[in-house]
Parts: structure tokens; C-alpha cells; sequence
């Protein structure tokens, strides 16, 4: 049988990797009970998400064999140590679930047993609550990456669009892109097919992976054959084609943007005196302007940046040391 944990990312808080039997996330709404006298019940209104609570349960004990993505080695005492010390600091912290990927969080509670019947270290209970970011919205709000391909490209696999792209490149003169030409060898290409591997695992972690960034390709691939055959027919027919498969490429590029940025590790930095964006960017080492405003979307909304503020950065292999 699959083991579809085994393809999650490693835990790891500030950095320093953990093993975890258990872990888990409180996802709630803020509700408000608004009662009345003589009549049963209430009316709730919601106000709002609550920030995510996220628990792990942390067996540091030595002897354990690390998963096929974990780095971590000696789990006690060294692990043990460099871990205590970053859940000591007061800052916001990037915690990498093993689930969700990167969520910025406050540490919350650290709790350690150690066991007579345990020689080898000892078991912790670890919580982190989401802080928002310099309005940031909430991981959870954000739609899948993969959904957005998918959206995008439901009505390329129609079977009466496909009918009829085939009839108009056919009256063209036009050979078929091989996604609509019939196949004598192996199968025929699918969008959704594509799109289903894509979404075999689960989005974020499954994104990390190699083999992800070949799926995209192969669908940026069919839908640049479909396009150039669409422009090759000079018809005004092909326009709702062409205009599909743009949209289908544009959310296919910005779905492999964020597979090459989730293999770069995200850092913050905390903003120690009023400045502007480019100063930002003159006080972290190897960070441009650009890839500040595409992890911190806010900054975008006022020209100063207060004292104070928390920015994401990518962190160059010197920082991230």
C-alpha cells in the first residue's frame, strides 16, 4: 500500500526539523451568541476565523530512523537544544507543517516529559498559534494553486469543444496538435488527468516535489501545441480557443512560480525603523524588490513601512545557515 505521509514536508519551527507521531490543527470561527428573553436558542453571528492553533506531539528519543525527507540526526540532546532555544524567542517565527507548508506563527506552549521508562530522551507536546502578517490573509483562505489550473482549463477537455476545435483546424488545413490528433501509440493526453495527478497527494506538499514540475511542463506543453495550431488556422473561429488555452498557460506559469518558490526557504524580518520598501530591500542581504512584494502583497498599500512590521524574504544560503 502507498504511504501517502512518507511525501509530506518535514515539521521543523525556525528551521529546526522534528519527527512527530501526531499532530494536529484547530481550525474555528469566532462566534458571537446573540440570546433573547422567552425564546429558545440563539442567533450566532460570525466574526470572523480564529487563528489556527496547530499541535504536535515530538518523540525526541535517539534510535529513531528519519523519513525520506527529514534531516534531522541526533534527536537528543542536540535536537532537543537547538529546538527549546528558538521556541524560547518572543518574534514571529515561520513554522513549516508538514500538511499546509510555511504558516507564520507565534510559539505558544512546550511541554516536556521525560520517562524512567524512556532511557533514549524524552516526549513534547508543542503548540503554535497563526499570526496575520501586515494583513496578510489567513493560509487557509488562500485557494489551492492547482485549482486555479483546473478552473482554467475544465472546458478543454469537453468533448464538443474538442469536436469542434478538430472541425475548424481540419477545414483549415491544419494538422492537429497531438492533445486532439487520435493517438496510435499509448494514451491520449487529458487536462484532467494532468491536473488529478497534480492533486493526487495533497496540493502544497505534492507541489514541492519534482515530479510536479514535469506534470505542469506536459500541460503547458499541450496547451502551447493547441495554441500554435489555433494561430495557424487564421480563422476568428479558433478565438474562444485561444482564449481558454491563455488562460490555462497564465495559471499553469503562476502554479510552477510557486513550485520553485516553495523550494526556496522563506525568512522574516522585522522592519526596526520607519523606511521605505527599497529600504527594506537594502537591509536584507541578497533580497530584491520584487520577490518583496510578491511574498508581502501589503506593502503594496502604503508607501511607508512602519516600525515593527514583519516582511517575508527569501533567505539566501548565507542567512539561512
Amino acid at each position: 500500500m502507498t504511504d501517502i505521509l512518507e511525501q509530506l514536508l518535514p515539521a521543523s519551527w525556525r528551521g529546526i526539523e522534528f519527527p512527530v507521531t501526531k499532530m494536529r490543527a484547530t481550525i474555528a470561527h469566532d462566534l458571537v451568541e446573540h440570546k433573547y428573553w422567552g425564546k429558545d436558542g440563539a442567533r450566532v453571528e460570525a466574526t470572523g476565523l480564529a487563528p489556527v492553533r496547530f499541535s504536535f506531539t515530538v518523540p525526541l528519543i535517539q534510535g529513531l530512523t528519519s523519513g525520506r525527507v527529514e534531516r534531522w540526526h541526533i534527536l537528543y540532546p542536540n535536537q532537543f537544544r537547538s529546538l527549546l532555544t528558538a521556541f524560547q524567542k518572543k518574534a514571529t517565527g515561520v513554522l513549516q507543517h508538514p500538511e499546509f507548508g510555511e504558516v507564520a506563527c507565534k510559539a505558544e506552549r512546550m511541554e516536556v516529559d521525560w520517562e524512567a521508562t524512556r532511557r533514549g530522551g524524552c516526549d513534547i507536546e508543542l503548540s503554535f498559534v497563526e499570526t496575520a502578517v501586515d494583513g496578510d490573509q489567513s493560509f487557509a483562505e488562500f485557494p489551492s494553486p492547482v485549482n486555479d489550473v483546473e478552473d482554467t482549463s475544465l472546458g478543454l477537455d469537453d468533448e464538443q469543444f474538442k469536436a469542434d476545435t478538430t472541425a475548424i483546424l481540419l477545414a483549415a488545413g491544419v494538422e492537429l496538435p497531438p492533445y486532439l490528433a487520435e493517438e496510435q501509440f499509448g494514451e491520449p493526453f487529458s487536462f484532467g488527468d494532468a491536473i488529478s495527478k497534480l492533486k493526487s497527494v495533497t496540493d502544497y506538499p505534492s507541489l514541492l516535489s519534482r515530479r510536479a514540475g514535469g506534470r505542469i511542463d506536459s500541460i503547458v506543453y499541450q496547451a502551447d501545441r493547441l495554441a500554435e495550431s489555433a494561430a495557424a488556422a487564421r480563422t476568428a473561429l479558433t478565438w474562444p480557443v485561444t482564449q481558454r488555452v491563455e488562460r490555462t498557460k497564465a495559471a499553469a506559469h503562476d502554479l510552477n512560480q510557486k513550485v520553485l518558490a516553495g523550494r526556496r526557504r522563506v525568512a522574516l524580518f522585522t522592519v526596526p525603523a520607519d523606511t521605505t520598501l527599497a529600504g527594506v530591500a537594502r537591509q536584507i542581504q541578497g533580497a530584491s524588490i520584487g520577490d518583496l512584494v510578491k511574498l508581502n502583497p501589503g506593502l503594496m498599500l502604503r508607501p511607508e513601512i512602519p516600525r515593527g512590521t514583519v516582511i517575508r524574504y527569501y533567505a539566501t544560503e548565507e542567512r539561512a545557515a
